[in-house]
């Protein structure tokens, strides 16, 4: 086993030989490959007696995944290889990111890029519980202040926030704050993107501009907050059903096709180009798996209202006419 993955497997690694290690993942699949399986591995092995010689360890594990070769078996232990992660990868997710920055001598910050067409889940050190959404980034400290408990997150995430009166919980966005003491709600907040969501299922929360926090916006449960063109916008949540993500499903309720397109190609990090604006006044209502891709979803939307779609893998662009 390559010693960088060994290395972070114990946590022993550096962050120069972070870097280096999440360099060669990017370029080379088969060392991704064995990186994914020692992660996973490692997250169940303590279900398993381990020896102190983590390399032989997981070479160990490894050779016990190939003997028991059955499907069902591997994916029943793979289950609970999620339960005993601290940051626990959904059974779609295939490859996830930590880079450390010290900022000062006291702080350090950890950073969860969740890639196109994946999802994954992180438990913060207070207990407070993240799902994160395709193309989504997270950062967040290692250890909170006294006052506050403060995130930053480019994209889409589920909250699930432990309540602490004393020490409000934050989440920033290039468009607005988000704050709560202990609640449930999701938010929808990709950097240059003009959409804008927060949606409130449990306890309350406040919206507000950090440089205006005396003009907030307060929601109660079941309300959503949305941006339309430059205007706050609160409305009732017709359906949770928009949740499914986190489940591995996108639910689209009687969506504009040109709605629908646009969160496409947040999802799964591609360009869609509608040759066709009649298209975009259709609706469509469905749930799709996000494992399946962009043009399992296009073809299903193509039994509804016929179009035609080509795709161009180098530019990384859809065409729809």
């Amino acid at each position: 086993m390559n010693e960088l993955i060994v290395k972070y497997i114990a946590g022993e690694i550096s962050e120069k030989e972070r870097l280096q290690l999440f360099s060669l993942l990017e370029s080379d699949e088969d060392m991704r490959k064995e990186f994914l399986s020692a992660v996973n591995l490692r997250a169940y092995s303590s279900w398993l007696p381990a020896d102190d010689d983590l390399s032989e360890g997981i070479g160990k594990l490894m050779a016990f995944k190939k003997h028991h070769s059955n499907k069902h078996r591997v994916m029943r232990f793979m289950r609970y290889a999620a339960v005993a992660c601290v940051a626990i990868f959904c059974s779609v997710v295939i490859f996830h990111k930590f880079y450390v920055a010290t900022e000062d001598s006291t702080i350090s910050y950890e950073e969860l890029y969740v890639p196109s067409g994946q999802r994954a889940q992180v438990k913060l050190h207070d207990g407070t519980v993240i799902w994160l959404n395709a193309s989504s980034h997270l950062r967040y400290p290692s250890r909170f202040a006294k006052s506050e408990r403060k995130v930053e997150l480019d994209g889409e995430a589920f909250f699930d926030v432990v309540k602490n009166k004393e020490c409000p919980f934050v989440v920033s966005t290039d468009k607005a704050d988000i704050k709560v003491l202990g609640t449930k709600f999701n938010v929808f907040a990709y950097k240059g993107r003009q959409e804008f969501s927060t949606s409130l299922l449990e306890g309350s929360v406040k919206l507000y501009n950090p440089s205006d926090e005396a003009h907030s916006i307060y929601m109660k449960p079941n309300e959503e907050v949305e941006l339309h063109e430059g205007r706050w916008i609160k409305h009732s949540l017709s359906s949770p059903d928009f949740l499914l993500w986190k489940d591995g499903l996108y639910s689209f309720d009687d969506m504009p096709f040109g709605e629908i397109i646009k969160k496409l190609e947040i999802y799964y990090d591609i360009k869609i180009m509608v040759k066709n604006p009649r298209l975009n006044v259709y609706k469509f209502s469905g749930k799709f798996r996000q494992i399946d891709g962009v043009e399992s979803i296009l073809r299903i939307m193509q039994k509804v209202h016929p179009f035609a779609y080509s795709k161009d893998d180098k530019l990384n662009r859809i065409m729809i006419e």
